[in-house]
């Protein structure tokens, strides 16, 4: 029972994470695809960007948050993309830095793990 919560947590928590991020992507693209599992803390995204001919698929297989003054902040442990580029770019500027969610977003997250 308590997978089934929450499984439909993590489908409300990716459906709100798509709309937040495509109203930040403006004229680039569209996230297409967001799945999260907070058992396994893993995310999954599909990225229909400008100038590129096929989708791009991002994989964070490992994160973690951490509470810092009342706000929460993630952690992308590990992750990889379906180009190359993109990949490089993860671990350049995302892999292993703290990034501060949005209020809402870390309220949600801390009642799924």
């Amino acid at each position: 029972m308590w997978d089934f919560v929450r499984n439909t947590k993590d489908s409300a928590m990716a459906a709100g994470a798509r709309r937040y991020i495509n109203s930040k992507l403006g004229g680039m693209g569209e996230m297409t695809e967001f799945s999260i599992d907070t058992k396994t803390k893993a995310v999954r995204v599909r990225l229909e960007l400008l100038g590129e001919s096929q989708p791009i698929e991002l994989h964070v297989t490992k994160y973690s948050l951490k509470q810092k003054g009342g706000e929460t902040h993630i952690t992308v442990e590990e992750a990889t993309a379906s180009r190359e580029w993109m990949t490089v770019a993860l671990r350049e500027f995302v892999i292993g830095k703290s990034f501060l969610l949005p209020s809402g977003a870390g309220t949600v997250l801390k009642l799924l793990v």
